[in-house]
């Protein structure tokens, strides 16, 4: 990034990101709050026990969920944006630091995801009741294959007869907000379907504001037979040579973004990839 072109504001947003990220006293709240949320026994107590030996060592270490939870205490968001949802670990760091932040969630709600029970959005706001009672800024679901309703929400593909087949997505777009503070791409884990789902938000996220990406690994979903399928996939960007690493669309958003500032842990539980945008 050109730091010449970053106001005082955003090169301020900057240092106060890089000092709470892995601030203990955050890590221990993100601990705190995930131990409110519903049992997970296959996931949740490995990340919790990662966590608390962070905070007893002060090494300053952090992944997704510790990540929202610091970026959401320097930034205060006013909207947040989370594709890929599933129990809503993230979900509930954003909300317990925003109250008042409009939040949307992408998922498809697939049965089973990652091998453990996946309830769904009624779920979700349940838990979030009980995680962050204090949010009041909205919290709205918009169910079904990103790939799909990014496009729609953000009318950025010709609203035809198809698209109106389901207004609310339309709808939805219209009444959310113009820029987002802060964005989760924790979805489709192919790297095509992660480099659609994040060239969807990039325009739109808030001078300011952050958009992060886990599972920063030198593999992707292709590997294992899955393929990003989108009824927009004509009109879509498909960079030439793009491997089957999720690594790779970091290292080429790095390379082609000179007003994003990028800040990287890969001494994470899961490696982990945060952008500010300074202009």
């Amino acid at each position: 990034m050109r730091q010449a072109e970053a106001c005082p504001f955003t090169l301020r947003r900057l240092e106060t990101i890089r000092s709470t990220l892995g601030d203990p006293a955050l890590t221990a709240a993100t601990i705190q709050t995930l131990e409110t949320l519903a049992p997970d026994p296959n996931n949740k107590p490995r990340l919790i026990e990662w966590l608390q030996a962070g905070v007893e060592s002060k090494d300053r270490r952090y992944e997704i969920r510790s990540a929202l939870r610091a970026l959401s205490h320097a930034i205060r968001p006013r909207s947040y944006l989370e594709i890929g949802t599933r129990r809503g670990w993230s979900l509930a760091q954003v909300l317990c630091e925003s109250s008042a932040a409009r939040a949307y969630s992408f998922d498809r709600w697939v049965e089973g995801y990652g091998g453990v029970e996946n309830p769904g959005p009624e779920f979700v706001r349940e838990e979030m009741r009980r995680a962050a009672p204090e949010h009041s800024g909205g919290l709205r679901f918009i169910p079904g294959n990103s790939h799909d309703t990014l496009p729609v929400f953000f009318q950025g593909v010709p609203l035809e007869v198809q698209e109106f087949e389901d207004l609310s997505i339309v709808r939805a777009g219209e009444d959310a907000p113009r820029s987002f503070d802060l964005v989760t791409v924790d979805g489709d884990h192919t790297a095509l379907g992660t480099w659609w789902d994040v060239t969807d938000v990039l325009p739109f996220v808030a001078i300011g504001g952050a958009i992060v990406i886990d599972d920063l690994v030198d593999t992707a979903d292709e590997a294992l037979g899955d393929r990003a399928t989108s009824r927009y996939a004509a009109i879509r960007p498909s960079p030439e040579g793009l491997e089957s690493s999720l690594l790779d669309v970091w290292n080429r958003l790095k390379a082609g973004l000179d007003n994003y500032e990028f800040i990287e842990s890969f001494d994470s539980i899961v490696p982990i990839g945060i952008a500010i945008r300074m202009h």
